[in-house]
């Protein structure tokens, strides 16, 4: 019996042109319905996901966000800290200088805001896209004194790519307690975390907080930041057109996608 269902939302929950599928919404209200707690897990500020998970299920302090790829837990009615960690200030300083020399979209998060380190159509989009306002600011590390959950690379999957190896070759210089990973969650994001951070290790520690059996856990994911997280469930599902390495550390991989009620096959194939 499964009595935690963590789900990352982009391309899992929501379609890929960002709607929300009836059959999605109705199942998680089923399960909800049924006692199970729906964890939304996301590479989003929790003030994103609230968007989005507010249109399934009534804001409760007995449901939990994953936000920022795991650097931050909160339930989702009040918006009560369960955990956190955050990309310190001198990581913060290393990756604005890169930026800075190699003209790459940043941004790091404040609050319920995001700032970037100069305004571009890149940060519009965004902003439309996650429904959260933006600050300009050309000087990170003193726009974020209490450091960033996380910081995102904007660009062409091609060209952050290229860029990875020397990004992640920052933290040669940085103490231990500075240092970061990548990872992206869309071709086109490339986010920073502290290390150590992830959505699995940040089920794991809500699921210890809740006392929950870890056998008693299933995440559901399609990208490359899902894939600790599915592999610290119980069971670890990918939806049918996850990316190669979520399908790789998936126990099961479903027949459907988001756009095609992934939440429903999960509810009948697991909860049924």
């Amino acid at each position: 019996m499964y009595r935690l269902l963590a789900t990352d939302i982009d391309d899992t929950l929501l379609a890929h042109d960002g709607t929300l599928p009836q059959a999605n919404r109705e199942a998680l209200r089923s399960l909800h319905e049924a006692g199970v707690i729906i964890v939304f897990c996301s590479g989003r500020s929790d003030l994103s996901i609230r968007t989005i998970a507010a249109g399934i299920l009534e804001p409760d302090d007995e449901e939990y966000y994953i936000a920022f790829n795991g650097a931050l837990i909160v339930t989702a009615g009040t918006r009560a800290t369960v955990a956190r960690r955050y990309v310190t200030g001198t990581a913060i300083g290393a990756l604005a200088g890169y930026a800075r020399r190699h003209a790459l979209h940043l941004q790091g998060y404040s609050g319920d805001e995001f700032v970037v380190n100069a305004p571009s159509a890149l940060a519009d989009r965004y902003a439309e896209a996650t429904r959260t306002r933006y600050l300009v600011n050309d000087d990170l590390p003193a726009a974020l004194p209490a450091g960033s959950p996380k910081l995102l690379f904007i660009g062409r999957n091609e060209h952050l790519t290229r860029h990875r190896t020397g990004i992640e070759a920052l933290n040669d210089a940085l103490p231990s307690e500075d240092r970061f990973v990548t990872m992206f969650s869309k071709p086109h994001y490339l986010e920073i975390v502290a290390s150590g951070v992830n959505k699995g290790d940040a089920l794991v520690r809500l699921a210890d907080t809740l006392e929950i059996p870890r056998d008693e856990t299933l995440a559901v994911g399609d990208g490359e930041n899902d894939v600790e997280m599915i592999r610290a469930a119980g069971t670890g599902v990918a939806v049918a057109d996850a990316h190669e390495a979520a399908r790789d550390a998936a126990d099961v991989v479903l027949a459907s996608g988001a756009d095609d009620g992934a939440m429903g096959e999960i509810a009948r194939r697991f909860f049924g």
